[in-house]
């Protein structure tokens, strides 16, 4: 009986402590990542329907480097970061220096710099049609 016992103790011990620990981890990641407070760094028109826009979040206090988020969009009026916020950025980078032409439906983007994350696969709206550019990349460091 006590053999019975103490493993029921260690079991239940065990089930608490691991059950903290995702319960933990859960709060702890909820956070997110809040784009609504990105500001604003540039807006360039780089054909007649598609806009450049490049955010700033500076949030990660003094020893994590800014982040720039690159959009392809339609024009924007009002708050535009908060409009933003809504869309899937094309490329996060560390800096806001790229430079950006346009053959056709093809986007040419050079951008030198250590670049986080980046997605070919963009979809906007502008002028009331559905754009799916084709994107050329080109980074060195």
């Amino acid at each position: 009986m006590p053999l019975k016992m103490v493993i029921r103790w260690l079991h239940c011990m065990l089930t608490t402590i691991l059950l903290v620990i995702v319960i933990g981890f859960a709060i702890l990641n909820t956070g997110g990542d809040s784009r609504a407070d990105d500001k604003l760094v540039s807006s360039q028109q780089i054909s007649d329907s598609t806009w450049l826009y490049v955010t700033e979040y500076s949030g990660g206090g003094a020893t994590v480097a800014n982040v720039y988020r690159y959009y392809l969009s339609g024009k924007r009026e009002g708050n535009i970061p908060a409009s933003l916020a809504k869309q899937v950025y094309f490329m996060e980078a560390a800096g806001s220096a790229a430079r950006v032409s346009v053959q056709g439906n093809t986007f040419h983007i050079q951008y030198s710099g250590r670049v986080f994350s980046f997605s070919n696969s963009v979809v906007y709206e502008a002028n009331g049609k559905t754009f799916l550019p084709h994107i050329n990349f080109q980074a060195s460091n």
